[in-house]
């Protein structure tokens, strides 16, 4: 069975109240598709988060215009590292926990060649630049005196309702089993509370190859195209464990190892795993117009695209018992890989460079991209029967409404400074702003940058960038339905995330 098919139901009934990464739940397909198609950032250490729409810094330019390769007046190969360091401070339920990761890759590779003309420019290149680096690790530790995770298992569309109900997670509420209940709920009036311990950790890692050229089509008018190939992964682990640490589940109804004699819950832990791989393209194309010898003015289109997504899943529940009897252990996998594909939106960008004053250059870049038209295709590239294609059809168009409804259009924006100090050293600083994608929840992200480019010998040139980003973000712990009231619920949790990134990269002339 896909987990389209046993995991959406319970993920669709609860959409205007759940949130994670700008303010949705971290495992809906909705909230995937934000996170593989928003607009990535430049891996390239000469780059960076500094401007490129009306000028060039290094090989990673394309990406904000392609038509700025044709500005680069030297051929080199270039090759770059980074290095993250994450903090996370996750509060639950009054309770914070931090944690901290740091973790070394491949920034980019690859190469620009200027090729000879009689007048003007026509410059070439191609390799690989990462695109989207995320990580998020949420570490919980509370007394939660209001629901349990197992509230969530007794809904009937809840792809833990059978391995809850074969561990006794849940079990019948009353002698005549007519409804189903949280195993820590039956036989109290009034819910005594629960010790919940969780780790929850998701990552998201997408580059490109590509190639591209740039070239002065006429007098001070440049113009360029680049294509590429996008290629990643994305990987999902929770472990959700909930104890009776203080023994107020101490009814003997469960059968023990003993012949004859009864025991109750310890513990249970909810085990979840996600994998999928990742593949699309990007084609964009831009201009960059000379108005004088001072000003650049660029403009640049990428154009709406498609990612495929592979995945496979993995859940378990496993129940242990106060008096050390063989534990319940129940786990649902994939048979084969369910694909999906996100529709990106296409991403504008303009900007503006003044260079040359008195070795200072200034850029300015502005970028729109309208998430509201993300949408998702469900049913391509799978071999579903008629009646289910009907029903993932339905979900398909609640998926995309929900998109349109509540994710917007956004202009984010960069800005940058740097300053010649002689023909082997050149300093720069910038600062860039995203957008929180989200109308429910606001998820900005501040980026601040500084790095200098230093000619080491001849025909080698090492760039070095710092970046600092910070945010507040949200995400989800689990949901449930309160079926007395009939009202949708969830426990949620406040982020406080900050990273710290260097990228350091060579290039070497040739």
């Amino acid at each position: 069975m896909k987990r389209i098919l046993i995991l959406l139901l319970p993920l669709l009934f609860s959409l205007n109240t759940v949130y994670a990464q700008d303010g949705n739940s971290p495992v809906t397909y909705s909230n995937l598709a934000l996170q593989f198609g928003k607009a990535g950032y430049n891996s390239d250490a000469a780059t960076g988060f500094f401007p490129t729409v009306a000028t060039e810094n290094g090989y990673g330019s394309y990406l904000d215009n392609p038509a700025s390769v044709a500005l680069i007046s030297e051929s080199y190969f270039s090759f770059g590292l980074k290095n993250n360091t994450r903090e996370y401070e996750s509060i639950y339920l009054g309770n914070s926990v931090s944690t901290e990761e740091s973790e070394r890759s491949l920034g980019n590779i690859g190469f620009v060649y200027n090729l000879p003309t009689k007048q003007g420019s026509f410059v070439i290149g191609g390799g690989y630049n990462n695109l989207i680096d995320d990580s998020q690790n949420t570490i919980l530790s509370a007394r939660n005196d209001q629901s349990t995770i197992t509230d969530a298992f007794k809904d009937p569309s809840s792809d833990y309702y059978d391995l809850a109900f074969n561990t006794y997670a849940i079990d019948w509420g009353d002698v005549d089993s007519t409804y189903l209940e949280s195993i820590f709920r039956i036989g109290f009036d009034d819910f005594p509370g629960i010790t919940q311990e969780a780790d929850v950790s998701y990552s998201t890692n997408i580059g490109e190859y590509s190639v591209f050229f740039g070239t002065e089509f006429q007098p001070n008018l440049f113009v360029g195209i680049s294509a590429g190939i996008t290629v990643g992964e994305y990987t999902y682990r929770r472990d959700f464990l909930e104890v009776d640490d203080r023994n107020d589940y101490n009814y003997e109804f469960i059968p023990s190892d003993v012949e004859g004699e009864f025991t109750d819950i310890d513990n249970i832990l909810t085990h979840d795993e996600i994998d999928a791989d990742i593949v699309g393209y990007n084609i964009s194309t831009g201009l960059i117009y000379e108005l004088n010898e001072r000003i650049n003015l660029g403009v640049s289109y990428k154009i709406p695209s498609t990612m495929v997504i592979k995945e496979e899943y993995y859940s378990s529940i496993k129940t242990e018992l106060d008096d050390g009897s063989t534990p319940f252990e129940s786990d649902l996998t994939s048979q084969e890989k369910y694909e999906y594909r996100v529709k990106k939106p296409g991403q504008l960008n303009i900007g503006i460079t003044a260079k040359d004053l008195q070795g200072f250059d200034l850029s300015f870049s502005g970028q729109f991209i309208n998430y509201s038209n993300l949408s998702l295709d469900l049913i391509s590239g799978n071999d579903f029967n008629f009646d289910d294609e009907v029903v993932i059809r339905d979900q398909q168009d609640e998926l995309d409404a929900f998109m349109s409804d509540n994710y917007k259009s956004v202009f984010n924006y960069k800005a940058g400074l740097s300053y010649t100090v002689n023909d082997l050293l050149k300093l720069k600083s910038g600062y860039a702003f995203f957008e929180g994608k989200s109308k429910v929840y606001e998820a900005d992200r501040d980026v601040y940058s500084a790095g200098f480019s230093a000619n080491i010998t001849n025909n080698i040139i090492l760039d070095v960038t710092g970046q600092y980003l910070s945010w507040s973000d949200r995400s989800v712990a689990y949901f449930y339905t309160d079926f007395e009231t009939g009202q949708n619920a969830s426990e949620t949790i406040d982020h406080e995330i900050s990273n710290i990134r260097v990228l350091a990269g060579l290039r070497i002339l040739f």
